[in-house]
């Protein structure tokens, strides 16, 4: 009986095991989104060099989500933005390397960013040369933490 006992709790064990390898999550696979809070929202039209009433007209009325949809190797940059009278979503096909951990756009060649994960949040690792060449993006994206969705 004993070694029945232990037997069985092996099995179960093994099943448990098993069972949450199963059950947990594949890669980076998943989607993420960034819904920046009105300060994130004043810091980055600031660094594009809006102006201060600019700033405070636009702020209280504008909205911004980004989302990161990852599938294996490809994925979708969506971005939902809204105004006074007018929404906007626009959906880009993106490439993505999970072993690298690099995302780029699809259509060009050699362009990517360095991505990482933590937990649940996604965040960019841009180079100098990237944040000088792509300002909007890296004011953008450098400090943004994208959050998993269930």
């Amino acid at each position: 009986m004993k070694n029945y006992k232990r037997i069985l709790l092996a099995f179960v064990a093994v099943f448990g095991a098993v069972l949450l390898v199963a059950c947990a999550a594949k890669g980076d696979n998943g989607t993420y989104v960034y819904k920046p809070t009105k300060a994130e929202m004043r810091k980055m039209l600031k660094d594009q060099g809006a102006s201060s009433s600019d700033i405070d007209s636009l702020n209280d009325k504008y909205s911004l989500e980004l989302s990161i949809e990852i599938n294996d190797s490809k994925g979708y940059l969506n971005v939902k933005s809204e105004r006074p009278g007018h929404k906007t979503v626009d959906s880009t096909e993106i490439k993505v390397n999970q072993k690298t951990k690099t995302i780029g756009a699809k259509e060009e060649k050699g362009e990517t960013v360095r991505y990482k994960i933590k937990g649940d949040t996604l965040t960019f690792n841009f180079t100098k040369d990237q944040e000088v060449s792509n300002q909007f993006a890296s004011s953008l994206l450098k400090n943004a933490k994208f959050k998993r969705t269930k």
